[in-house]
């Protein structure tokens, strides 16, 4: 016998609800039945006949001398088709709502030193290897050492058999913004690149996401994703989770900001990095000492060049 493809919210809620979930058409992935499908059923269900209104038999309800039959609402404005991408991008982001138990931690992270060890190399780096280096790969490579150490914040859970799927390499997702809208190429075994690798590889995808020549298998097989909403200024945001993915990374602008060093206030450097992350399958506790690996060497950088 086949088994019946279902989210946990949904069979959950058929269960309260009293419905044989066998009957109910799924719109997920692989037929997978949603939330939103129970729902959906409820409002008509296949073995129930429908009323049929008899006016003739009903008594006639006095109406308003001249009132204006109900129309539906025409919008007016400028009409834009929505484009194929943007219909995907819609649907991911539904059944990640869907689907998900969301929670969010964020955490400020010093980035003073990081910010002058950029500063002090950005140049011979741009010389020696034409690469611009910018933060973004040393945040990655810090994501990547605490995923070794965190796992399940790169795992998948697999609904058909009830079980935490640990990936044994780590593609990293890297979302980019695009005119035809979110895309999410991705770093095949970022385990193995330096952050040099790791810039070349951010900027290639990116590239080809903007120019519309990345291949399908670019942008499949992620195990985490990170989302730079700094790049245009935002300090904090709670991310979706790039479902069947279990958890994402935010981050933010680096800012000024006054910071406590020796009892003493001075000049500082600051970025808030944000984990949203499934909690069906992964506690705040994890989430929360995930965040401080990547704080912990995020503050001291030098040490992600030898990891």
């Amino acid at each position: 016998m086949q088994k019946i493809l279902s989210t946990p919210l949904a069979r959950a809620l058929a269960a309260k609800l009293g419905i044989n979930i066998e009957q109910v058409t799924g719109t997920g992935p692989q037929g997978r039945i949603l939330k939103a499908d129970i729902l959906a059923f409820t409002e008509h269900k296949p073995n129930e006949p429908m009323k049929v209104l008899n006016l003739n038999s009903q008594p006639r309800i006095q109406t308003a001398m001249n009132a204006t039959p109900l129309n539906p609402i025409v919008l007016d404005g400028k009409r834009v088709k929505v484009t194929s991408i943007r219909k995907t991008i819609a649907k991911a982001m539904i059944n990640s709502k869907n689907n998900v138990a969301y929670f969010s931690l964020v955490n400020e992270i010093d980035v003073s030193h990081l910010w002058d060890l950029r500063k002090s190399i950005v140049e011979d780096v741009l010389k020696t290897t034409g690469v611009k280096l910018t933060f973004l790969p040393y945040i990655a490579k810090a994501i990547i050492v605490a995923l070794k150490e965190f796992p399940i914040l790169a795992a998948k859970y697999d609904e058909l058999t009830s079980e935490i799927v640990y990936p044994t390499t780590i593609n990293l997702g890297i979302a980019a913004d695009t005119i035809a809208g979110l895309m999410v190429p991705v770093i095949k075994d970022s385990q193995n690149l330096t952050i040099i690798d790791l810039a070349k590889e951010i900027s290639r995808l990116a590239l080809a996401a903007r120019e519309k020549t990345i291949k399908s298998n670019e942008m499949s097989g992620g195990s985490f994703t990170i989302t730079n909403y700094g790049s245009i200024g935002a300090l904090f945001g709670t991310p979706v989770i790039n479902y069947p993915e279990l958890a994402i990374a935010g981050v933010g602008a680096i800012i000024d900001k006054p910071i406590v060093k020796n009892g003493q206030i001075v000049p500082g450097k600051v970025m808030n990095l944000t984990v949203s992350a499934d909690h069906r399958w992964i506690d705040g506790a994890t989430v929360g000492r995930f965040l401080l690996r990547i704080k912990e060497l995020l503050e001291k950088p030098e040490i992600l060049g030898v990891l």
